[in-house]
């Protein structure tokens, strides 16, 4: 249900979970969580989603995001105040925005919740000796406790196995979801959905004598596009998806193989309905189908949209009927031929005279019921579109708002059309587009369809396409789409509009057209040298080709190039665990492309450069690229990005990520606007020119698995860092001074590192709210400073075995919640351990070298969990500490 598309925008979450963590997460929670996962139930707990010890302020917000809140009352549950909190906010909200909300009583009496007996009275004991300033909560948190006993759930004692309680739970808030997502079609946009959904019905649930039910039926869509296939799946796919014990709904097969390829796509069905997570890995070492075969008991219902070979459904489903009884398996296709083996087809129909007037209508003016003056008009609209839906919503978001005299233009332009194709009905559409709508629109077509959104929209933007109001024009006329995942989508039949258009720039010579897409056509041009100065746009995919050799003087002609993507090519002598990465996608790992020629120019009009595996090993000394927006050379045999320093003002991303070869970063003096910067897995990387302290714009800086790594910079002042990933990098031996305040960052993670100390300025990451220094074998102490992080919920130094002194806390930190500091060779806490106010958890495992704990901390203001598992030189002091 995650992936559903017609999910309402003000709900990120379908379902939270409010659970005391120490009593139920890794039982009863974990296999709740994992089966409302298994029902494609998108669910929020906070070890999944933000990890331990985040602000509460970011629980309460997913609280409010959720449509439906499952509160798991334990025993120890109103022992944390964390909690309590979430239920009143919950309570809240089910007030306020009609959120459902399912109590769960797990082996605890309801009574005692009600009326705060036993444990209940117990923690709320303790929560009175609060400060009087928290009072007024207590009393809120009683009440609320009292509000939730009277909602209807589930009380665990009543079950012999928590299997038959999760099972009926999962059935209840997938029921309760799709009742509320299932409103009337026709509230949804859809229109005549109800007959499509009876012929789907007939097909996935045949009556006749002798039909066993529980054997496996594939069921076919098949038609043209734009007529509805993949809108009916998943309608089907919503309506009795409740009824399996996994689902999966694979969307654009066809993309997906040629994008990801089939092992991307294998580990995605398998991940879907086995309720883990598969790897490529698993697949290449177990077999795909033999896995397959390991779930062949679970009845399952899939859906495998839009495939164009026969190969891409037996990559997905083999040869044989792998799933369990009962399983049904959905095909959309174009292709009849595709379903031989189908057990039914459905052919949707085009839409009858008034089911095709609704629906036109509905985007027209937004309702069933137009103005006098444009009834006539719509009949006409109509009659043009043929009944296919998407010409019918693209016709009417185009013509919504306009003038009757608008709508008559329109509608003599269509009589015109001599045959009346459905492309040149699609077509007025784009017509009715000013110049940048209509070159976002074509640039989305031939190249940008897939990508995220944002990133696509930077790129546009440094073309001078104005394109926040251009997509969001192109959206508001139903010719393109954003996904859930956030990316830029096309119908298949408006993508080949916008190919054809041109296409028609020059039929027979493909040089002179403004940009390439088809691999033969590409080929021909890159071949032949038959680049113009008409070429704005090449997209190069070589998935399925041959080596190809690329005479590198046809760039000379193509001075207007803006973008340039030349992908699935990757060089030769790739390490070995990146061959395995690729194995199984491609049959070597040898650069497909062979430069002819010396490359001596690019278009300086370039703003974005995708070339994965690139044969290059620098950028030419002379290429000027002061309009390039975007630089991607992954997995390429670069050695040095470029020379000097480099002009390139709007650059905002560089991806040069298992750049084997790559020894040194450039100079970023001239390159201020850099956002994105990813150098993961560049295992020769040695250093990071220092320039890179400057770049005050940067948000994400990659470095993971650079483990030649030593310098970083002696100073950094990425005053817009969000994301710092350094993981891998063992050998880093200083962190940075940190010279100006950085409000964004909220997790530092130097695990492994050679690192022998933090610097003081650590207290610039005022944001920081996990710090991870784990097996930092060199880390002797932390600086005072730390104490100033006021945000910081999650600290831990397990495993640093030379750090024995905890710095002396001289001011309260009112965040830290967990504190891990086992494996060290700590002797004592200071006394201002106190401070650490709302401290949770405090893991001191396997201190060998403690012989001493403050006092403080037998009269702790609330619940405290003190792990000292291992503390053998504590013994003689453990029986003089009560701690609650």
């Amino acid at each position: 249900m995650a992936a559903s598309s017609s999910s309402g925008p003000q709900w990120k979450y379908e379902v939270f979970i409010n659970f005391r963590g120490e009593d139920t997460r890794k039982g009863f929670v974990s296999h709740l969580y994992r089966a409302l996962r298994q029902k494609t139930i998108n669910t929020f707990i906070d070890a999944e989603e933000l990890g331990k010890g985040d602000r509460l302020s970011e629980l309460l917000t997913a609280i409010r995001e959720s449509r439906l809140s499952i509160i798991v009352f334990s025993q120890d549950y109103a022992s944390s105040t964390w909690c309590l909190k979430e239920l009143v906010e919950i309570l809240k909200c089910k007030d306020t925005m009609d959120q459902i909300v399912l109590p769960i009583f797990y082996e605890v009496d309801p009574s005692d919740v009600r009326k705060l007996k036993r444990k209940f009275a117990e923690a709320f004991d303790q929560h009175d000796h609060d400060s009087n300033a928290e009072m007024e909560e207590a009393q809120s948190w009683r009440a609320a406790l009292t509000t939730a006993t009277s909602l209807s759930g589930w009380d665990s004692r009543n079950y012999k196995e928590d299997a038959k309680l999760i099972e009926e739970i999962v059935e209840d808030v997938f029921r309760k979801l799709r009742h509320i997502s299932s409103t009337p079609y026709k509230d949804n946009g859809l229109v005549e959905m109800d007959s499509h959904m009876h012929e789907m019905h007939l097909r996935l649930h045949p009556d006749p004598p002798g039909v066993e039910l529980g054997d496996v039926r594939i069921i076919g869509i098949w038609g043209m596009g734009g007529l509805g296939k993949t809108t009916i799946a998943r309608a089907v796919y919503e309506e009795i998806a409740c009824r399996f014990d996994a689902c999966c709904f694979l969307e654009n097969v066809k993309e997906g193989f040629m994008k990801h390829g089939e092992l991307h796509m294998q580990t995605q069905l398998l991940s879907s309905i086995s309720g883990n997570k598969a790897g490529r890995s698993d697949i290449l070492e177990n077999g795909f189908q033999v896995m397959l075969k390991r779930l062949g008991r679970k009845k399952v219902l899939v859906v495998v949209d839009d495939v164009d070979k026969l190969a891409q459904i037996e990559a997905l489903l083999g040869r044989e009927r792998s799933f369990g009884g009962g399983s049904r398996i959905i095909i959309t296709t174009r292709d009849v031929q595709l379903l031989s083996g189908a057990d039914a087809i459905y052919r949707p129909k085009i839409f009858s005279g008034a089911g095709a007037l609704e629906l036109f209508r509905r985007y027209a003016f937004r309702t069933n019921q137009p103005t006098r003056d444009c009834d006539y008009l719509s009949r006409r609209v109509v009659q043009h579109a043929q009944g296919l839906p998407l010409a019918l919503k693209v016709l009417g978001a185009f013509l919504h708002n306009k003038t009757v005299r608008e709508w008559e233009d329109v509608l003599e332009k269509i009589r015109k059309i001599p045959q009346r194709e459905i492309h040149d009905v699609l077509k007025t559409s784009f017509d009715g587009l000013d110049d940048s709508e209509k070159d976002i629109f074509l640039d989305i077509a031939c190249f940008f369809k897939g990508m995220q959104k944002d990133h696509a929209i930077e790129i546009l933007d440094g073309c001078g396409f104005y394109p926040h109001t251009g997509i969001r024009v192109l959206i508001d006329r139903a010719l393109i789409t954003v996904s859930w995942r956030g990316e830029l989508e096309m119908h298949d039949s408006l993508q080949e509009l916008g190919r054809e258009i041109v296409r028609q720039e020059s039929i027979k010579e493909p040089g002179r057209r403004s940009r390439l897409w088809s691999y033969g056509d590409v080929h021909h041009v890159l071949t032949q040298n038959k680049g113009t100065e008409a070429v704005e746009s090449i997209n190069l995919d070589s998935w399925n080709a041959d080596e190809v050799s690329l005479n590198v003087e046809a760039f000379d002609s193509m001075n207007q190039l803006r973008l340039l993507r030349i992908s699935n090519c990757f060089c030769k002598n790739l390490p070995g665990n990146l061959r395995f990465l690729f194995h199984g996608m491609r049959n070597h790992c040898s650069c497909k492309h062979q430069l002819i020629g010396h490359l001596k120019f690019l278009s300086r009009e370039l703003r974005c450069l995708s070339w994965p595996g690139s044969p290059l090993k620098s950028l030419p000394s002379n290429f000027q690229f002061e309009n390039l927006v975007d630089l991607d050379m992954q997995y390429s045999c670069i050695e040095r990005l470029w020379e000097g320093t480099q002009t390139l003002g709007k650059l905002k991303f560089i991806n040069l990520r298992y750049c084997e070869f790559l020894k040194e970063t450039p100079d970023f003096t001239k390159v201020p606007n850099l956002e994105r910067l990813i150098f993961a897995g560049c295992i020769s990387l040695v250093e990071v020119h220092p320039s890179i302290s400057t770049l005050t714009n940067l948000v994400l800086l990659d470095l993971r698995r650079c483990n030649k790594l030593k310098i970083l910079a002696s100073s950094i002042r990425m005053t817009s860092l969000k994301t710092l990933r350094l993981k891998g990098c063992f050998n880093l031996e200083k962190f940075p001074e940190i010279l100006e305040v950085t409000e964004e960052l909220e997790q530092l993670n130097l695990s492994k590192f050679k690192i022998k100390e933090l610097p003081s300025s650590i207290n610039n990451f005022i944001g920081l709210r996990h710090l991870i220094l784990q097996d930092c074998k060199e880390l002797k102490s932390l600086p005072s400073s730390i104490c100033q992080l006021k945000f910081l919920c999650y600290l831990s130094l397990s495993g640093c075995t030379k750090f024995d002194v905890f710095p002396s806390i001289e001011e309260n930190m009112e965040g830290l919640i967990e504190l891990h500091l086992d494996g060290t060779s700590i002797r004592e806490l200071p006394p201002s351990i106190e401070r650490l106010q709302r401290l949770e958890s405090l893991n001191l495992r396997n201190c060998q070298s403690l012989v001493h704990l403050p006092d403080t901390l037998c009269n702790w203001a609330r619940p405290l969990a003190v792990k000292l598992n291992g503390c053998t030189n504590l013994s003689n002091f453990l029986s003089s500490l009560r701690f609650r």
